[in-house]
């Protein structure tokens, strides 16, 4: 412990030296550029008038002018040299623009899977916001409608936009925002050959790996006979590893203590793990471009970005839903929530008293391959006859995505103590176990093979748009201009997914027949399907677990055929099947087996079949007309800007699919009932017509002072997975207490569950008021301050509703029962969002000398909701829609220290976002529980789905580039250098009590990058 924290601080002293003895480095030479200047202090203008800037701050200064020159509301990160973005990812390079953040997870609705690049974007607590490239729409095959942002190569943009406001104009979608991401273009060169590259890299403190990022950019302007011809290619690929630990509490769970008269409410155990994910992320951009004469351009755009992910993954689960402690030795907060024990133990419903028994534990290992690909192949054209007033310009644009993965997770069960400690005081949560008995977690002979759980996707996305625009421009005037346009578009999905199919192995109550009854344990793995894996640095040292344990090998979940691993042993591998042959139930003395067969027949076949098929259509036919206006700002008059317009979109919405009845076999009513497995084609066509106004007004009282006002109303189309036509039913139970190791009963019945999505769902609309000012008060330095309110109708929320369904049975009967169904269903009330953001930038540039440099930059964002809700059940099962907007966070800010001056470039930022919940249905927190008031009372059945949140989150990072000469430069970056930790919460408990559910830790990167261009 010792010496890793000697390498921690060794590491962070090195960078922090590095870092400070480039800044304190004096200014090289001042380099020539027509990028952008500005201004100094009133002492060295004596000298020299100006200042010109090259690299991040031109950059900034060139986003800053295109915001000052926008139509509407917008923000802007321009890369200060080709293939470098300020950051290693787009969301990484997005949360430090005002009013946006990111999850830090796999999605928005899976707080179990930590993500170090992050991947959910939300813009003003909206989760609606559209992707785009170059102005055209782009998605990825994943059953939402926008793109996947971590699987976009960043190195190939040249800068992001996030549209806030929108323009008649602009491709309908979003109702928290556009984000745009503009690459390139060969006529953005002057004449002649111009080439770039970039190489990186990098290396992550718990990986343990070295990870690069290489990139290069070549691009030729030339002036010919037939015109102005231009080419650009520019391709990238990088590496990166990270590796994620995981601490999880399970939910709360309501008790009552022996002699007691209130409940108290108890963790269901605890899991913890890892996860590492090794991407490699490819991406490749050309264009052409030939204007044959100055009426006419022509441009073709090639754009693909492909993403391969493996990851891995270890974890351990010690979870019950019958724990329960001692009042003596145990502590609990004000709501009766359990803060420390000594002792967590299980207890018999009938006595509450301990049963002594050894508690159970799971765990396992995961192996996951992906393969995304998005490609969009496109071409434009402009017309503007005798360089007149008139101009005609249309594109044609084909995208597909794929998108591939194929998991599967491998069980294990060892014994794990009879009762252990639980303290959940502090920072992190402790374990305390008792002496363990000798081998208790390394002999192979204590851990049986429990289950496998495969998972396949296979997705395929296609779109061709069609669009057409036409400009009228007026000289001398105060109407501008006046444009007219239509697109036409259709979108395709076919995604084929088989669910997590747990399937048990060698277990002997899975009804598969004596020969794949034994149960197998470690000491019967072939060679190499096991082995011991250690925790190593867990939490950076801050959390003690189990040192060693065994697990299946990563090889044996990478390689093995499902289908061989649900297999039977050779026959009387573990002799005679007699549930009194003490090696039927422990095989463990019939040594290894020569092949990786661990019984069990899976529950269904390896491949695709009709219902794991989703399929999808959207047309879309939208029509707008927009007038632009205004009149130039003149010392002693108020410069008037603005557009007006409306876009008139039609949208036609097809989904099929299969609801699945699942079998099952169970005692209700006192009586054995087997439900049946069945299959029934569902679908559903819903066609929408709406009419989305625009208006943006900019006021100018003075040359560098803006004021603006928009009004516009912008729509989301609900995503494919919310329009699915399949679904499920099935039926909730418990187990059946007369259960003794040779008899196995069926499950007892709790209630009837149905699950579908809704092909018939509104698209949701936002009607939105931005007011704003922005102050660019020279090059560099601006101040702005933007209210917004929205008023969002129609908006998907997931829905816990009663509701009935026709259940059949085996024998050729069938029933209409209530059941309990998650949907997701159309909002009955309007959800009100509104807020303020405000920021800036500043350079000392009066101060002397390298001082100079010097800046800051700051912004925060405080966003308000009022919202139907999800629907949840607390832990009581009461369901309840009092929870905030999905994925809003009402306060967000970030702060940057800066330093640019010369040949230095560096930056200290911090970025922060508050609580914001997840997902009201995430995996885990909504079980079917058991609560017993007295010894030997009734068991109330209590279903539950609780709210989970993701926790306040910042992180630090910081950046350093030193530019050798006008065409050499290098870089130092340091991503979570002060090693934060995410943490999810859930709620639904007495007084709206929070607790925390997980905690989640990751690397601290360095890197070290060089760029050249010329």
């Amino acid at each position: 412990m010792v010496l890793r924290d000697r390498k921690v601080a060794r590491w962070l002293g090195v960078s922090t030296t590095v870092v400070a003895a480039m800044l304190a480095m004096p200014a090289f030479g001042q380099t020539a550029s027509t990028d952008a200047s500005v201004g100094v202090g009133q002492d060295q203008a004596d000298d020299e008038a100006v200042i010109t800037v090259t690299g991040r701050r031109a950059a900034i200064q060139a986003a800053d002018e295109r915001k000052r020159k926008s139509d509407s509301i917008i923000n802007s990160i321009v890369a200060d040299e080709a293939g470098k973005l300020p950051d290693n990812s787009i969301t990484e390079v997005l949360q430090r623009v005002s009013g946006v953040s990111i999850v830090r997870f796999g999605a928005l609705n899976d707080p179990d899977h930590y993500s170090v690049e992050g991947s959910g974007i939300q813009v003003r607590g909206l989760s609606g916001v559209a992707s785009r490239l170059n102005g055209r729409e782009i998605f990825s095959a994943n059953g939402g409608r926008a793109l996947i942002w971590g699987d976009v190569t960043p190195e190939l943009m040249q800068a992001v936009d996030v549209y806030k406001s929108s323009t008649a104009d602009l491709i309908e979608g979003g109702t928290g925002g556009q984000i745009d991401l503009r690459t390139k273009m060969p006529f953005d060169y002057s004449i002649g050959w111009h080439a770039a590259g970039s190489a990186e890299i990098s290396y992550g403190d718990l990986a343990k790996d070295k990870d690069y990022a290489l990139s290069g950019l070549i691009a030729g302007h030339w002036n010919t006979a037939i015109g102005d011809i231009g080419v650009l290619v520019d391709v990238a690929t990088s590496r990166l590893t990270s590796l994620s630990n995981f601490f999880r509490a399970e939910p709360y769970f309501r008790q009552r203590l022996p002699g007691e008269t209130s409940d108290v409410f108890i963790p269901g155990g605890f899991d913890i793990g890892d996860e590492e994910f090794k991407r490699d992320r490819t991406g490749i951009y050309a264009a052409v471009q030939w204007a044959p004469s100055p009426d006419l351009e022509l441009s073709g755009v090639f754009f693909q970005s492909r993403y391969k992910n493996k990851n891995q993954s270890h974890f351990s689960q010690v979870t019950s839903t019958n724990f329960t402690v001692n009042r003596t030795g145990s502590k609990f907060d004000s709501n009766g929530g359990l803060i420390s024990t000594n002792s967590l133990f299980l207890r018999d419903p009938n006595t509450f008293d301990p049963t002594g028994s050894a508690i159970g534990s799971g765990g396992g290992t995961e192996g996951t391959r992906s393969n995304t690909m998005t490609r969009d192949i496109s071409g434009e054209f402009s017309w503007q006859p005798n360089q007149g007033p008139f101009k005609l310009s249309g594109a044609f644009q084909n995208v597909l995505s794929t998108s591939q993965a194929d998991r599967l997770a491998v069980f294990r069960d060892v014994p794990f103590p009879s009762s252990f400690g639980f303290d959940l005081s502090g920072d992190f949560p402790t374990v305390t176990l008792p002496t363990l008995a000798p081998g208790q977690f390394t002999n192979p002979a204590n851990y049986q093979w429990a289950a496998a759980m495969p998972h396949n996707e296979l997705n395929r996305g296609t779109m061709n748009a069609v669009d057409l625009d036409a400009q009228y421009s007026f000289e001398d005037s105060f109407l501008r201009d006046i444009k007219i346009g239509g697109r036409w578009s259709e979108r395709k999905e076919r995604d084929l997914n088989n669910g997590y199919t747990w399937t048990a192995l060698g277990r002997g109550w899975n009804g598969f027949g004596a020969d794949y009854a034994p149960q197998l344990t470690f000491a019967n793995a072939k060679p190499g399907d096991i082995d011991a894996y250690t925790f190593d640095n867990f939490f950076h040292g801050q959390i003690a677990v189990p040192t060693q344990m065994l697990w299946p090998t990563i090889d044996l979940v990478r390689n093995v055929d499902v289908d061989d691993l649900h297999r039977a042993p050779p026959a009387n591998f573990c002799g005679a099947a007699d549930w009194g042959n003490p090696t039927y139930t422990n095989c463990a003395t019939a040594g290894p087996l020569p092949t990786s067969t661990y019984g069990g027949p899976r529950s269904r076949v390896n491949e695709f079949i009709n219902t794991d098929l989703g399929i999808w259509r959207t047309q879309n036919w939208a029509a707008y007309a927009q007038a632009r206006f205004g009149r130039d700002y003149q010392p002693g008059t108020m410069g008037v800007s603005g557009n007006l317009g409306v876009r008139i979109v039609h949208v036609k919405n097809e989904s099929q699919g299969f609801i699945v009845q699942n079998a099952n076999t169970i005692i209700r009513n006192g009586q054995i009932q087997d439900l049946a497995l069945r299959t029934d084609p569902r679908g559903g066509t819903a066609k929408f017509t709406k009419v989305l106004p625009s208006v943006n007004l900019q006021l100018q009282p003075g040359e560098d002072v803006k004021l603006r006002a928009a009004f516009n109303i912008t729509m989301d189309l609900p995503t494919f997975n919310a329009t699915r036509g399949g679904g499920e039913i099935g039926v909730a139970s418990v187990t059946n207490p007369a259960n003794t190791p040779d008899q196995n009963f069926p499950n007892l019945f709790t209630n009837f569950t149905a699950s579908t999505g809704n092909p018939f769902l509104k698209p949701a609309m936002s009607s939105n008021l931005d007011l704003a000012a922005e102050w660019y008060v020279k090059p560099g330095t601006m101040f702005f301050v933007n209210g917004f309110y929205k008023r969002v109708t129609d908006l998907p929320i997931y829905s816990l509703t009663q509701r009935q369904v026709t259940v059949r049975f085996s024998n050729g009967t069938s029933e209409v029962v209530t059941a309990s169904a998650s949907d997701v269903a159309t909002a009955t009330e309007a959800a009100t969002v509104k807020g303020v953001e405000l920021g800036g930038r500043a350079f000392l540039d009066m101060l002397p000398g390298l001082l100079a440099g010097f800046g800051a930059e700051a912004n925060y964002t405080f966003v308000d909701s009022k919202n139907p809700g999800d629907l949840y059940r607390d832990i009581f099962g009461t369901i309840r829609n009092d929870a905030p907007l999905q994925g809003l966070s009402k306060h967000n800010y970030n702060i940057a220290a800066l330093y640019e001056r010369g040949r230095v470039s560096a930056r200290v930022a911090y970025s922060w976002r508050s609580k914001y919940l997840q997902s009201t249905n995430s995996n885990g927190t909504t079980p079917t529980y058991s609560y017993v008031a007295t010894p030997g009372g009734t068991a109330q059945s209590t279903a539950i789905a609780l709210p989970v949140y993701g926790d306040a989150y910042g992180q630090v990072d910081v950046g350093l580039i030193v530019k050798a000469t006008d065409f050499l430069s290098f870089s130092l970056r340091g991503t979570n250098v002060l090693n934060a930790t995410q943490r999810t919460l859930m709620g639904g408990y007495n007084n709206d009590a929070i607790y925390v559910r997980s905690w989640f830790q990751s690397d601290r990167r360095v890197s070290f990058g060089v760029n050249l261009a010329f």
